[in-house]
């Protein structure tokens, strides 16, 4: 599923706990009334592209290629940023 609009927030996950396995779950906006709010970066991916930050790609535009695995989770496989859309935090 192709998916594009705003992260909301993101944030760096362990999963499983302790597994040293890091992913980055995100909270989205502007997707259609049926795909997705939470998507998850892998770890995988997260090891192709250093440059996938948290801090740096939150309130940003997004175009992504997500799918659901066995578990319900929505998967990155692709993901593109646009420039800074909202505001950084206070």
């Amino acid at each position: 599923m192709h998916l594009h609009g705003i992260i909301q927030t993101a944030t760096l996950q362990e999963v499983p706990p302790e597994s040293g396995n890091l992913e980055i779950v995100l909270r989205v906006q502007g997707v259609g009334p049926a795909q997705p709010r939470k998507i998850t970066i892998p770890y995988a991916l997260l090891l192709q592209d250093e440059s996938l930050d948290p801090d740096t790609i939150q309130g940003r535009g997004f175009d992504a290629d997500v799918d659901q695995d066995p578990d319900g989770r929505w998967l990155v496989s692709h993901i593109s940023f646009a420039s800074r859309i909202l505001r950084p935090p206070e």
